[in-house]
C-alpha cells in the first residue's frame, strides 16, 4: 500500500463520524453493559473494551490490534483490562490521564497501563488517533525479543511490567521528531489495512523495532530533561549506558553521562539494583563475552573484545557466572 493511499484512508469519514459531527452522541453505557467498571481508589472508573474481540484482528498478531479512534466522539474516563499504546498519526489529540490534563501532539506516543484512568477529548476532522491494543503476554514477549535477553534495561523493564500490583502507570513518549516511530507506524497500519499471510509475522517484528526506538528515546529525554528524574528512570539509563559501554566502561564516564556526581551515582544503582557498579559493569562484559562465544569467537577473542586484558581473571568470572569454561560453553551447540 502506498502512503498516500494510507493517508486517504485514515482520514475518511466513517458513518459514525459524519452523524458525531452532525451532533449525535454516542451512548456509552450501550458499550459497557452491566457492571463492567473498576475500583480506581474508592472510585468506579468504566471498564470500556472487550479483549476477547479486541486483541483477535485479521493481519495483527494474537494480542495486538490497531484501531483508528472516532473523531468529534469524545470518550468518557475509563480504564481497560489491556495494555495501549495512544499514538497520533496526524494532527493532537487532547487527553486526562490520572486527572491530569495532556496533550499528545503529533508521532507521539502514550502509554496506558490496564488501570490507568484517561479520557480522550474530542478529535476534530485532522485529527487521527490510533490505539494499539496489546495484550501484557504479548507485550512482554516483545520486549524480550526487542531487547537483548541479557540486556540489564531488558531486565529491568520486565521486572517494572510484572511486578506491578496496581498497573496504573502510564509514559508518554516526546517523539515528534523521531522518524523510526512514524515509519514503524505507518508499515504497521499498511499490513493492518492490506493484510497478506505474511503480516501477522512483519507486524510483530515492526512492533519490537518500535518498543526499542521508545525506549531510547525515553532515556535520550531523560538526560535533556531539567527536571528530576524518578530513580527507577535514572537506574533505567544507567543500565543502558553500562550495557552499551561495558567493555571500557567507566564510573566517571556514567555519572557526567546522567549529570550525576560519581557517588550519588553509585549508591544509586546499589540501593535500586542490589549490585555495585563494578559488579553490573562485570555482568554487562560477560554477557558480551557469551554472545561472541555464541557467535563462534575464540575464548582469547572474546575476552579481549569485552574488554578483558588478564585471561586468568576472564576464565575466573566466567566460571562463576555461567559455571563452565568458555570452551565449553562455545561447544555446547556443534556448529
Amino acid at each position: 500500500m502506498e502512503l498516500a493511499r494510507l493517508d486517504n484512508l485514515l482520514l475518511e469519514l466513517t458513518d459514525s463520524e459524519r452523524a458525531y459531527r452532525a451532533g449525535a452522541h454516542y451512548d456509552w453505557s450501550d458499550a459497557l453493559g452491566q457492571g463492567n467498571q473498576a475500583d480506581i481508589d474508592g472510585r468506579f472508573i468504566r471498564k470500556i473494551g472487550n479483549p476477547t474481540l479486541a486483541l483477535h484482528q485479521e493481519g495483527m498478531p494474537e494480542g495486538l490490534s490497531i484501531v483508528r479512534n472516532s473523531r468529534f466522539n469524545p470518550v468518557p474516563e475509563h480504564v481497560h483490562d489491556y495494555v495501549e499504546i495512544s499514538y497520533v498519526y496526524r494532527g493532537r489529540a487532547p487527553q486526562i490521564v490520572n486527572g491530569a490534563p495532556l496533550m499528545l501532539a503529533q508521532n507521539e506516543v502514550l502509554l496506558l497501563d490496564a488501570a490507568c484512568p484517561h479520557a480522550v477529548g474530542e478529535l476534530g476532522e485532522h485529527d487521527i488517533m490510533l490505539s494499539v491494543i496489546i495484550s501484557r503476554p504479548m507485550l512482554r514477549r516483545s520486549l524480550e525479543q526487542s531487547l537483548s535477553p541479557t540486556s540489564a534495561v531488558s531486565r529491568f523493564l520486565l521486572n517494572a511490567l510484572t511486578d506491578e500490583t496496581d498497573h496504573r502507570g502510564h509514559v508518554h513518549f516526546h517523539t515528534g521528531g523521531s522518524r523510526r516511530v512514524r515509519r514503524y507506524m505507518q508499515e504497521m497500519l499498511c499490513e493492518r489495512l492490506d493484510p497478506t499471510p505474511a503480516s501477522p509475522q512483519i507486524v510483530s517484528r515492526l512492533f519490537e523495532l518500535l518498543l526499542v526506538e521508545l525506549m531510547q528515546s525515553y532515556e535520550a529525554g531523560l538526560l535533556r530533561s531539567d527536571a528530576p528524574a524518578l530513580p527507577s528512570a535514572q537506574v533505567a539509563a544507567a543500565m543502558g549506558y553500562i550495557e552499551r559501554h561495558a567493555c571500557d566502561c567507566a564510573l566517571d564516564d556514567l555519572a557526567r553521562h546522567l549529570h550525576l556526581s560519581p557517588n550519588y551515582a553509585s549508591a544509586l544503582l546499589k540501593r535500586q539494583t542490589g549490585r555495585t557498579f563494578m559488579q553490573l559493569v562485570q555482568e554487562g562484559r560477560l554477557a558480551r563475552a557469551a554472545a561472541l562465544l555464541d557467535a563462534g569467537a575464540t575464548a582469547e577473542a572474546a575476552a579481549r573484545e569485552a574488554g578483558y586484558a588478564n585471561m586468568s581473571f576472564f576464565y575466573k568470572k566466567f566460571a562463576e557466572r555461567y559455571g563452565c569454561t568458555p570452551a565449553a560453553y562455545r561447544q555446547r551447540f556443534p556448529r
